[in-house]
């Protein structure tokens, strides 16, 4: 498969789209677009966005009094410590103990701090996703995948991040990348089927 000549993946941090290359073999990532959270020296960190989970939010917080009202859908952020919950945050004002991945999405771990700011929420079911797990990367890796054409990479929007049909956020990332790209997304999923 012949990739446009900017392929080569342009500046990737805090706030990027990862959007997995059609021919990326591992099928824990493939056709998935994760948001990174964090890309430091040590490593780096982030959800799969388009992926959700089997578990109904009624079962994941049964025993949480202020989230039993929740029924949105729960998303699978990695193979990585599956039994985690993280959260992603819509908001337009900043938010005390949740740290600000893109303009306008907020990332957090921690029960305290969602149970804190959860009831000032405007329409929680809108502007609030859990994920299971997460993705990660150990120090230089994501690098060597990228060497690898694994991944091409878009600045994050919260359009693309709280889409409702997940399952078109892959496609819609790769076309947002312009019209050389669109070709990506008629790859067939096994590039053996070819």
């Amino acid at each position: 498969m012949e990739f446009p000549e900017d392929f080569k993946n342009k500046r990737y941090g805090k706030g990027s789209l990862l959007i997995a290359n059609p021919v990326l073999p591992d099928p824990n990532f493939s056709r998935t677009v994760i948001l990174l959270c964090s890309h430091e020296e040590q490593g780096s960190f982030g959800l799969v966005i388009n992926r959700s989970a089997q578990l109904g939010a009624t079962d994941l917080f049964s025993s949480i009094d202020i989230l039993k009202s929740y029924n949105g859908k729960i998303y699978i952020g990695g193979p990585v410590s599956e039994e985690m919950v993280f959260y992603l945050y819509r908001s337009t004002k900043s938010i005390d103990g949740l740290d600000e991945v893109c303009p306008g999405i907020y990332f957090g771990s921690s029960l305290e701090t969602l149970e804190s700011l959860y009831l000032d929420i405007a329409n929680p079911q809108q502007n609030i996703r859990f994920y299971l797990g997460y993705s990660g990367w150990s120090s230089g890796q994501l690098d060597g995948e990228m060497e690898q054409n694994s991944w091409l990479v878009q600045s994050a929007d919260e359009r693309l991040v709280f889409l409702d049909q997940e399952d078109q956020i892959w496609s819609q990332s790769v076309n947002s990348l312009g019209k050389k790209y669109q070709y990506l997304t008629k790859a067939p999923v096994n590039p053996q089927w070819n």
